[in-house]
């Protein structure tokens, strides 16, 4: 079993180094937050989330692996451990109506140890994936604009026309990753899975329900996006025009801001105190 490292970064002692690292990366970007502001009870479970960043008004976690990928591999642990995180960052967005930040990895991209020698062309893998939790009264409302009402989180999803769950045309367009095109694309490829008939373009709930009977008689198990209403589970940290986004991963990858580049060095390349 591993062991986190308690490790000591600007007067604080962090109870891991993956924490002192992401303490780095904000800071670079003087980005203002608490680290373990405050801990809560919730339906008998305690939870003491790691960062408070007063800038965007939310809470993040910090786990040391791309959750997505542990949950869909098959080892049984694996699934426990990341059930409860899900089940904690869901009951905290909801009773304190925030937003949670869930982010699993390492706050750096593979390739880039300096800022000399950039190109506009390059293309960057993360090492991190971020899972939004908007509070359960927002995701169930299904129209993103609506959503960034009710909220004060202050990042904006850069969605480059790449759809999510809160995104209107994700249950009203056939367009290619919209939810009627991938259940219209099932009843056609795996029409065994479904017993009612196919649902009309924009009837929300039962696109839905669609959706999780697929995905229950593909996998034998619960679709984790409904279960625990995500907006979606792979998106990492983009500026624009000096402004903070939250962008689609793939979409992410393009030509990087200097100051989140830098941010991602100082990360990477931190050495801290440490206690055994």
């Amino acid at each position: 079993m591993i062991t986190a490292i308690e490790t000591v970064y600007n007067g604080c002692k962090y109870r891991s180094r993956l924490e002192a690292r992401w303490a780095v990366f904000f800071d670079t970007l003087n980005i203002n937050f608490e680290y373990e502001k405050e801990g809560f009870e919730i339906d008998g479970e305690r939870y003491l989330p790691d960062f408070w960043i007063k800038d965007w008004n939310c809470w993040i976690e910090i786990k040391p692996n791309i959750l997505r990928k542990n949950y869909i591999q098959n080892d049984e642990q694996d699934k426990i451990i990341t059930e409860k995180v899900f089940r904690l960052c869901r009951k905290l967005s909801d009773n304190k109506n925030d937003v949670v930040l869930l982010i699993g990895g390492t706050p750096w991209i593979d390739g880039t140890e300096s800022l000399n020698n950039l190109n506009e062309k390059d293309r960057f893998s993360f090492n991190y994936e971020i899972i939004v939790f908007y509070p359960k009264t927002i995701m169930e409302s299904c129209n993103f604009n609506e959503a960034l009402k009710k909220t004060k989180f202050s990042i904006e999803m850069e969605t480059k026309g790449i759809f999510n769950r809160l995104s209107q045309e994700f249950y009203s367009s056939s367009e290619t990753n919209s939810l009627y095109w991938f259940i219209q694309k099932q009843y056609l490829e795996n029409p065994h899975y479904f017993k009612k008939p196919m649902p009309e373009m924009g009837n929300t709930k039962a696109l839905i329900e669609a959706d999780k009977i697929y995905y229950l008689n593909r996998h034998d198990e619960e679709n984790i996006h409904w279960k625990y209403d995500l907006c979606n589970d792979k998106y990492a940290f983009k500026i624009i025009q000096n402004k903070m986004y939250l962008a689609d991963i793939f979409d992410a990858r393009e030509y990087q801001d200097k100051k989140l580049l830098k941010a991602y060095i100082e990360a990477k390349k931190a050495r801290f105190e440490h206690f055994k």
